[in-house]
């Protein structure tokens, strides 16, 4: 694909369908190894780095037949077996860090690599926990790819992590229905539960008991209530049941709502701009965004909401709208992670300065995406100032074009795309390839929604 030209945007407006959501389809696809029946996944996400889980799936013994976006992923007869060669999860961390711990808990031996990227990707954040299980897990002296997986029977684990962090939540319930071993986990900061949600869906039990705030009188002012957290260090607690194998059955994915989040963006900054994208995942913990996007004083509803499998879901209704800049950090930017290239891109198209902290977690993806941002966002002509957890940026509403660089990665590429439709001039971004990782039909998506 190479370089792509985003010229500046009149009015957008249409319906785009958007792919299927990409966790959710990460998981189906790893979970059908360890049902009775097959599992028939609709909607399944398109895009390299799911496509990486199907073909590991293949590689230990399932079988997937494809049509489209419907995928049956049938389980191995006899149970998982050792693959024949080293499992190349790609550029994907979500199959390396969830196929680990199913591998580790099926007692088969494996050897899992990745690409450049996903080799400088930290592991060691698995490795600790699962070795704690018993696993015979071996990663580089750095805690990175390639792992290798030996034979070692696990034990149940009662684990608080350390970090925001719903991969390593998904590996150790993996681990643990793989293994047959009760697991409990803490959360400190309450990350994406699909996991949960999908073995509940599929006859499996996961319970969830939620640390509740207090009100108690203040002791300074006992005429006023403060709220507060008990002296637990967790907000919610995971519990995993020993069981059988899963069920399997129908699985209807929602769209992805960390996709939507470029084309509500570019509806938000178009002028004229009015879409709507149905049947998108609406889960509460992926819903910062938009909660973030009306607080900021966007125009958005939400309509026709439902459940598909385990999942709210629903119509999202978007119009352009004039924003505020905020400042966010804590606990809400583990629930953000992915949006928060889209969101520093908004925040150049406003006018003010908004902040985000706390966000460190962002120079382990497929790039550094704090420095990406800083450098694409510098190049447009924008003012931002880079912290090692970070980024201050002062949007005056007007953005120029220029060539930027997706640096290998698909949020980075879909995020300037973005910011091209709304900035003056053309706008080429480098290595547009790069989208193929989750939404392949990208650009010609965006495209579409442009009144000629």
């Amino acid at each position: 694909m190479g370089d792509q030209v985003i010229k500046r945007a009149g009015r957008l407006q249409g319906c785009p369908t958007i792919p299927g959501d990409k966790s959710i389809s990460h998981r189906a696809a790893i979970m059908s190894l360890l049902c009775r029946e097959t599992i028939e996944a609709r909607n399944f996400a398109p895009g390299d780095d799911c496509a990486r889980s199907l073909g590991a799936v293949e590689m230990v013994g399932g079988r997937v037949e494809r049509d489209g976006t419907v995928i049956r992923l049938t389980p191995p007869a006899a149970g998982v077996k050792a693959a024949a060669e080293p499992i190349d999860c790609g550029n994907s961390g979500t199959t390396m860090r969830l196929l680990a711990g199913l591998l580790c808990g099926s007692g088969v031996p494996a050897r899992l690599v990745g690409d450049q990227s996903l080799s400088n990707r930290p592991m060691y954040r698995i490795i600790e926990p699962l070795r704690r299980m018993n696993a015979a897990i071996e990663t580089t002296e750095s805690g990175t790819a390639p792992i290798e997986i030996g034979t070692a029977p696990l034990i149940p684990i009662d684990y608080t992590l350390p970090v925001a962090s719903s991969q390593v939540k998904s590996c150790l319930l993996l681990a643990g229905l793989s293994s047959r071993n009760a697991v409990i986990l803490k959360e400190k900061v309450l990350t994406r539960d699909h996991t949960e949600r999908m073995v509940n869906h599929f006859g499996g039990r996961v319970e969830i008991e939620d640390v509740a705030a207090q009100v108690m009188p203040d002791p300074d002012d006992p005429r006023k209530k403060k709220r507060f957290i008990p002296t637990e260090e967790y907000k919610r607690k995971i519990t995993l049941s020993t069981s059988g194998p899963l069920q399997g059955g129908v699985i209807d994915i929602p769209g992805d709502i960390s996709t939507a989040a470029y084309f509500i963006s570019a509806a938000l900054i178009v002028p004229g701009s009015h879409i709507i994208l149905k049947n998108v995942g609406l889960n509460p913990t992926r819903a910062a965004f938009l909660n973030l996007l009306r607080q900021m004083g966007a125009n958005i509803a939400i309509k026709n909401r439902t459940m598909l499998s385990g999942e709210p879901a629903g119509d999202i209704e978007v119009a352009h709208s004039r924003l505020k800049p905020r400042r966010i950090g804590g606990n809400v930017i583990a629930n953000l992670i992915d949006e928060i290239p889209m969101l520093a891109v908004l925040a150049a198209f406003l006018e003010g300065t908004s902040v985000i902290r706390d966000a460190g977690e962002l120079r382990h993806k497929e790039s550094d995406r704090l420095a990406a941002i800083t450098g694409n966002l510098r190049a447009m002509g924008v003012k931002v100032g880079e912290f090692p957890d970070g980024l201050a940026i002062e949007g005056t509403g007007e953005v120029n074009a220029a060539a930027v660089d997706s640096y290998g990665d698909h949020r980075i590429a879909m995020a300037f795309a973005v910011a091209g439709l709304g900035a003056h001039g053309q706008t080429i971004i480098k290595n547009s390839q790069a989208v193929s990782v989750s939404c392949p039909e990208f650009f010609a998506m965006l495209n579409g929604l442009r009144v000629v």
